[in-house]
């Protein structure tokens, strides 16, 4: 058995197939099906349901899962623990995300509140730099890491696949779209589009050439908050991660539907792979590492929150 297979595993119970396993690590679909293979030979256990939809967990695959998370975690906290008693950390790391992202707001509180109280005199300064533009300030050595949606076009740098997160279509909120849409169905909208720098605009241009259309853009924004003040307004609609975009929505502001099928985008984290490495941004890049493998999980609880809570909602109206 080896930690791999275990992560394999974990990853097509998070993603839901085999093949999405492959994608997020960045591999064959037959090697992920090699090992699992392997590993269900060495528990003399099948441990997944195959089908045309996907794959899902048999009990004893439930079961080894739940297993294999703890198994992985403490493999990560190994080196945590390790460095933290061999050394009392100081300075400061520089973490590069794009502003488009939710990395700065829903996610880097969650990475730094444990690695702060742990290591309390280094200190993190967050930029936010375009994303076509972050990988380059890492190869510069003017950021330590970054945080960024791929796809990337350097190889000037090493980079680890972390989570995905969703793509979702925000417009005014009319209420004129139903829960979900098509790609497809969005041909004739207008567009609104980030300024040239953002990865965002490939990734909306490379879903609708995939539906069989180019993108009508009707205006180009500058900032986060002024694409939502041009959907806002009726303008146009865009496509932009959902965390983003939640408070706004939460408040009215905007309106928010799922694509059907989902869309998602990778976030991976990039950085200088070099024997200078400071100890601290070595240790940092650990805390990350733990986050993403924990963070399906966390999503998992949140839209379980959330669904209670709609219900909550509905049946005191109905009162």
């Amino acid at each position: 058995m080896t930690l791999r297979q275990l992560e394999f595993l974990i990853g097509i119970a998070d993603l839901g197939s085999i093949s999405a396993c492959a994608e997020h690590y960045g591999v064959s679909q037959p090697a992920v099906t090699n090992q699992i293979r392997q590993l269900e030979e060495e528990l003399a256990s099948p441990l997944l349901v195959r089908s045309v939809h996907g794959a899902t967990l048999t009990d004893s695959g439930q079961r080894t899962v739940a297993q294999a998370k703890r198994v992985l975690q403490e493999v990560h906290r190994i080196p945590i623990a390790l460095e933290k008693s061999k050394h009392s950390f100081t300075g400061k790391i520089v973490l590069g995300v794009s502003p488009l992202s939710p990395v700065s707001v829903h996610h880097f509180p969650r990475i730094y509140r444990p690695f702060h109280k742990a290591f309390p005199e280094v200190c993190i300064e967050v930029v936010e730099v375009e994303a076509l533009s972050l990988t380059d300030q890492v190869a510069k050595d003017r950021i330590d890491l970054a945080l960024t949606p791929l796809p990337m076009f350097t190889t000037k740098v090493q980079y680890e696949m972390l989570w995905a997160e969703e793509l979702v279509v925000i417009s005014s909120s009319d209420g004129r779209f139903d829960d979900s849409v098509s790609m497809a169905s969005l041909r004739d909208e207008n567009f609104v589009f980030m300024k040239p720098g953002y990865s965002l605009n490939l990734t909306t241009a490379r879903l609708a050439q995939q539906a069989g259309f180019d993108p009508k853009i009707i205006v180009q924004a500058t900032s986060i908050h002024a694409l939502l003040g041009f959907v806002a307004a009726g303008i146009g609609i865009a496509i932009v991660p959902r965390d983003t975009v939640l408070l706004e929505a939460k408040a009215g502001f905007i309106n928010i539907t799922r694509l059907e099928p989902r869309a998602y985008r990778r976030f991976a984290m990039v950085y200088r792979n070099h024997p200078e490495m400071r100890p601290e941004v070595k240790m940092f890049m650990n805390y990350i590492r733990s986050y993403s493998d924990e963070l399906p999980r966390y999503r998992r609880h949140v839209d379980t929150v959330r669904r209670t809570q709609r219900k909550l909602h509905m049946s005191r109206s109905l009162e």
